[in-house]
């Protein structure tokens, strides 16, 4: 990892070293055009104040870990995955959330640049192409490597560790005509989400050749559980489909709450399916057939994909993992 210092930052901006350390401990003394400067600078060049750098040292056996959200027991059982077999390589981690929003995945970014971590796995909080979060090129600009987690962003990266998201929702799709369903409501998340794209294109594909055959109706709930059981509970005041599609795991969890706020009580009213495993899905005496992802796979392959790229000494990039999810046709939760 490369270092910034005072020195670096002086020259950028073209003033003595003493103003640099005048401007970041006695903010007062410094002009405020000048002192702006400097800040700003400093925050792009990833600059570590020394009282946080004291003590921490290039090889620090540290990585860190930033998920949008633990609510999801998907990315709490990722986290918890990629503890067990970090600490199996000898290193610790440093687990932040960003709770969805921007800036505090830019304050978690910033917290573990001053920790002086070796490398970060990062799932970030959105796919939308308008999101530009300017980190990555501060990361780059330090030598911090990153591997993308399950969220694709055109930044800067090292590489990635994705699921197969059309496959994932092809292979639903299949279960959910093998089904005899025939009227269909698919919740899908944000418009503007590559994952939820994915899966939709994939059912899609999927359905395409049964055209004239199933009717099929999509909603938006940006995989948010509260979201997709407010706009189910809508749907269902005008319509029952045959099959309510989830195409993540709250989702599904909020279209059952919705169905079960709307009288339906069993999985014989309405048929249920998921892209990803519905805990506490037993509460409502429903078993949803489901693609189960392999959390352990992804999390070792985050994990070593990481490593590699640390342990590299030519600083090749390597390429994107893509891990295909299976159908499991009765879920029991564990």
């Amino acid at each position: 990892m490369k270092k910034v210092t005072m020195a670096d930052i002086a020259k950028k901006a073209n003033v003595t070293t003493i103003t640099v350390s005048r401007a970041l401990s006695t903010p007062d003394k410094v002009k405020a055009e000048t002192r702006d400067k400097i800040e700003k600078l400093a925050k792009e060049m990833g600059y570590i104040p020394n009282i946080l750098a004291k003590g921490l040292k290039s090889g620090s056996k540290t990585i860190g870990v930033i998920v949008p959200s633990i609510n999801n027991p998907f990315f709490a059982k990722t986290i918890q995955l990629i503890s067990r077999y970090s600490a199996e390589k000898g290193y610790n981690c440093f687990f932040f959330t960003s709770d969805e929003s921007s800036e505090i995945e830019e304050d978690c970014v910033n917290t573990l640049i001053s920790y002086a971590v070796e490398g970060i796995i990062i799932s970030v909080i959105s796919e939308d192409e308008n999101y530009q979060p300017d980190y990555f090129e501060r990361l780059k600009y330090i030598g911090i490597p990153v591997v993308l987690l399950d969220r694709y962003v055109s930044k800067p990266h090292d590489c990635g560790v994705y699921l197969d998201n059309m496959d994932s929702g092809y292979k639903l799709a299949r279960e959910v005509v093998k089904d005899g369903n025939k009227d269909i409501l698919i919740v899908a998340g944000s418009p503007q989400s590559k994952v939820s794209n994915d899966r939709l294109d994939g059912m899609k594909r999927a359905l395409d050749w049964l055209s004239g055959e199933v009717e099929v109706e999509i909603i938006n709930a940006d995989f948010n559980k509260k979201l997709a059981r407010e706009k189910v509970q809508e749907y269902l005041k005008i319509a029952k489909p045959d099959a309510i599609v989830g195409l993540n795991n709250q989702i599904t969890l909020g279209c059952l709450e919705a169905s079960h706020l709307s009288g339906y009580k069993s999985s014989e009213d309405i048929h249920f399916y998921s892209i990803d495993k519905v805990a506490g899905s037993e509460s409502f005496g429903i078993h949803i057939p489901c693609i189960e992802h392999n959390i352990d796979e992804l999390a070792v392959q985050s994990v070593n994909q990481l490593l590699r790229v640390i342990n590299s000494k030519t600083g090749s990039t390597l390429g994107d993992i893509v891990i295909r999810g299976r159908v499991s046709a009765k879920q029991i939760d564990d």
